[in-house]
């Protein structure tokens, strides 16, 4: 199947950026918590006052499939061997390296217009990561250690930490800490997108504010704000993730 990539000059900006803003927030996240800022607590999601995410989702499937017919497109002449312009189907030939990206395209294309051109997008696999996410958010947070609890999956960090952790393709360097009066968490992988979520308080405590903000990679950086409220329900224990 199908990956889309970003062109090398793209990818290059994109890996140098990622790698400043790795270095320069590896730098600055504090261990120490602001004085009078307290995350901890329960919260639920407020949709209304958060972002639409399928609006960030139909962007982003409009910008792959504008991807994927560009590269169907210009699929070099060498790879065409049939009159009219047909490919050779069938097994590849001893001196065959295998479908190129634009054939792959072209394949992925051809299955109609029912494909969806963000199965494969490491972005959207991101994306989708944080929408599964339970509405409800308890906090934990003390001077060595700050726990997000999603009911499902709990993940916990050291403020100020580093450490190297899990992600799609392979493994990430995760750093985390404070910045000003919010808490940032910075996954940047081998391969794949860089993630940073940012995690702070409306001006009268009441409301929590997430940040995330994913990429550039493949795909056109993402930016998705969320807005919690205060509440005082109970979201269930569970099982700490690798994270």
């Amino acid at each position: 199947m199908l990956t889309l990539r970003a062109p090398k000059s793209v990818a290059c900006t994109a890996l140098l950026v990622a790698a400043a803003l790795a270095g320069c927030v590896g730098t600055q996240l504090s261990p120490d918590a602001p004085a009078g800022v307290r995350l901890q607590g329960v919260w639920k999601l407020n949709r209304t006052a958060s972002e639409d995410p399928q609006k960030i989702i139909d962007g982003l499937r409009a910008e792959a499939l504008k991807r994927l017919r560009r590269m169907a497109n210009t699929l070099p002449p060498s790879s065409m061997n049939e009159p009219g312009g047909q490919r050779r189907r069938g097994p590849p030939s001893s001196q065959d390296n295998g479908p190129t990206e634009q054939q792959q395209a072209q394949d992925e294309l051809s299955q109609g217009p029912g494909i969806d051109p963000l199965r494969n997008s490491p972005t959207m696999h991101v994306l989708t990561d944080i929408l599964r996410r339970s509405d409800y958010i308890t906090i934990r947070q003390s001077a060595e250690e700050i726990v997000f609890d999603y009911g499902a999956t709990v993940r916990s960090y050291t403020p100020g930490g580093r450490s190297v952790v899990s992600s799609e393709n392979g493994v990430a360097d995760q750093t985390s800490g404070w910045k000003s009066k919010e808490y940032v968490i910075n996954i940047r992988p081998q391969v794949g997108p860089q993630w940073v979520e940012e995690y702070g308080l409306s001006p009268d405590g009441k409301q929590l504010i997430v940040k995330s903000h994913i990429g550039p990679f493949e795909l056109s950086k993402v930016n998705l704000t969320r807005i919690y409220d205060a509440t005082g329900a109970v979201v269930p224990n569970a099982t700490p993730s690798n994270d």
